[in-house]
């Protein structure tokens, strides 16, 4: 009851009552409950109860009001794994040693901002510590490069990256594979330290299978993918459509997305980069027009959700048949 009430709450007010009169299905619990996530980022910080100033964890209480506390993710274990565990209390112990600060969340200095860790379900492990290059001269940045790679030298199934932050960003790979294979679906994925990939691969499943079933009738159907990621959810449902249009913002995306559609053999696919706002009109224009012709365009937004010229451009098509929106927030825009 509540979400319909939300759901009601954005819908646009010309719209009679009759227009949005629907079901809504069972909640469909995860199959994986306990650290079901494949990727977390811990801040490195102060710990206001103990005192510890390496910290690396959660953040708890408030960045405007400067009365922040880092609380290590020991009891989180419904979200991290035990090997994101691990990681973090290992990742405590280098930057303790090491000789340069951890960062300082009030007065905005400092050098070790946080931790990215990554997963894959064979035991792939992937870490990604963020420093902030402000605070490091060029010979400062390649004595922390030897000590993370000294620090991390006899792991295996391990990678190792570096992220500066603190103007243009730049990513170092330092140690181990440049990337993971996740299998998922029957198909391997790509997966880099700027990867954008599903985090919880274990309810995936539940959104694919609907439209593998309505795809499967549609004649010669044409599907887009808005915010299309590293093609996750295109390559998987490409044997079931005529073609398959990604778009997606982030370039490295898009370039990880055109790599799994190789590793895969799959060549119905085309991934773009750019800002589907000025995409769109162009790419379902250019799509031919023909009495079989059907676009099933599937929507997967930031929480900012989707521009009004998309919207209106999605909505303005007739040949779109149908628009499957997937929702981390029910009340962006749609």
């Amino acid at each position: 009851m509540l979400i319909k009430q939300a759901l009601k709450k954005s819908w646009p007010t010309h719209f009679p009552e009759a227009d949005y009169q629907f079901s809504i299905s069972e909640i469909k619990p995860s199959p994986i409950l306990l650290g079901y996530r494949n990727k977390c980022e811990f801040t490195v910080g102060t710990n206001s109860e103990s005192g510890d100033k390496d910290c690396v964890g959660f953040v708890k209480g408030s960045f405007m009001r400067g009365n922040i506390s880092i609380e290590a993710p020991d009891d989180c274990k419904e979200t991290c794994s035990q090997v994101m565990i691990d990681e973090v209390k290992f990742f405590k112990t280098v930057i303790t040693k090491s000789q340069f600060p951890t960062y300082d969340n009030v007065a905005n200095i400092g050098v070790w901002r946080a931790l990215e860790t990554r997963t894959t379900q064979n035991g792939d492990v992937m870490i990604t510590p963020i420093v902030d290059k402000r605070y490091l001269s060029s010979e400062d940045l390649e004595t922390l490069k030897s000590y993370l790679k000294d620090s991390y030298a006899d792991r295996k199934q391990f990678s190792l990256f570096l992220k500066l932050t603190g103007g243009k960003e730049e990513i170092f790979h330092l140690a181990g594979p440049e990337f993971m294979l996740e299998k998922l679906c029957g198909y391997d994925f790509q997966i880099t330290s700027g990867s954008f990939f599903k985090l919880t691969l274990h309810v995936l499943r539940f959104f694919t299978k609907p439209l593998e079933i309505l795809l499967s009738w549609m004649r010669i159907p044409i599907f887009l993918i808005f915010c299309c990621g590293t093609g996750t959810i295109g390559i998987i449902l490409s044997k079931y459509v005529h073609k398959v249009t990604g778009i997606e913002l982030i370039e490295s995306a898009v370039e990880d997305a055109k790599k799994n559609a190789e590793r895969n053999n799959i060549t119905n696919v085309n991934f773009m980069a750019g800002n589907a706002k000025f995409i769109t009109p162009g790419v379902v224009s250019s799509i031919p027009k023909s009495a079989d012709t059907r676009i099933v365009a599937v929507v997967d937004p930031p929480r900012s959700g989707l521009h009004p010229d998309v919207i209106s451009c999605l909505r303005k098509n007739e040949i779109i048949a149908e628009i499957v929106y997937v929702s981390c927030d029910i009340k962006q825009n749609y």
